[in-house]
């Protein structure tokens, strides 16, 4: 019976894999590959070439593609809208066998080893062939994908605007010793009822970061009914010179999921899945906020 029920979910995911939009392209070779991972992208077909573009690293979870998060997430429309590169790394099932990304082995997920050189490589290719603005490439992942996006942030700080890690695990090698400004700004997101990826690796990766800016734990502005939905709550931390550099969102009952609102206008989007859950909060366009890409 347990079998059965394993392969049940085997094949359901492998459905929801399978049939998910697939409208990304397929970048190969992209460059040294040493965690011999798959790059994707997207291009809108309105890019406007002649301004600085804005990079954005979506990485999936376990037993997801980039295919799959992509459609689930709606990045893509948001590339369309505000004319973004979107870049997808996606795990080989030779590296492991549900997909996941390798976030707790030293020798793949260390600055310049690989998952984390790979996904740099991807990075300096779309740099070299487009016209990235340097100041705004951002990273964001979830499950595993946040616990690599975590390791990409740790690794190359001055690389990054800014990451936002969604139900991340916590594991970290060789802590960065950059300055406090050289830190990139970062958004953790997780749900109080995630038993996949329990919230005390939040708190974890939240006093990982706190340390790096060398802020207080008990210095912070709460926002309670954050965005005016009374399932959120959130922490922010500034600097002295009331620099934000971190937010904790808290999400009440929601579970291992993304959360995301479907619908046409520009703050919605995303498809409801497995993966997926509506508690009125999309947070793929609360990131772009966060990451300065929408003007308000």
């Amino acid at each position: 019976m347990v079998l059965k029920t394993k392969l049940f979910i085997f094949v359901v995911l492998f459905s929801l894999n399978l049939f998910s939009q697939n409208d990304l392209t397929e970048i190969k070779p992209f460059g040294e590959n040493k965690g011999n991972l798959k790059m994707f992208h997207y291009i809108p077909e309105n890019l406007d070439y002649n301004k600085s573009i804005p990079l954005v690293v979506v990485i999936h979870g376990c037993t997801q593609s980039a295919n799959l998060i992509a459609s689930e997430t709606g990045w893509n429309k948001l590339a369309d809208s505000l004319n973004l590169i979107i870049v997808y790394p996606e795990q080989k099932l030779i590296n492991n066998i549900a997909k996941c990304y390798n976030f707790y082995l030293g020798y793949k997920a260390k600055k310049d080893k690989g998952e984390v050189a790979s996904i740099k490589e991807m990075i300096h290719y779309t740099r070299k062939n487009y016209n990235i603005d340097s100041s705004k490439i951002f990273i964001t992942g979830f499950s595993s994908g946040g616990a690599i996006s975590n390791a990409m942030l740790n690794a190359y700080p001055k690389l990054f605007n800014a990451g936002a890690l969604f139900a991340a695990p916590s594991t970290l090698f060789n802590f960065n010793k950059e300055i406090p400004t050289e830190q990139p700004r970062v958004a953790i997101i997780q749900g109080d009822k995630d038993m996949i990826v329990p919230k005390k690796n939040a708190a974890r990766i939240l006093n990982q970061w706190i340390k790096k800016n060398e802020l207080s734990d008990t210095t912070f502005v709460l926002n309670k009914d954050y965005q005016n939905n009374p399932l959120l709550s959130s922490k922010y931390f500034y600097t002295p010179q009331k620099v934000l550099k971190i937010i904790i969102i808290a999400a009440e009952d929601v579970k291992h999921k993304l959360m995301i609102v479907p619908g046409e206008p520009i703050s919605r989007g995303g498809k409801m899945d497995f993966y997926t859950t509506d508690i009125n909060f999309h947070s793929t366009y609360w990131v772009t906020r966060f990451f300065g890409l929408v003007k308000e």
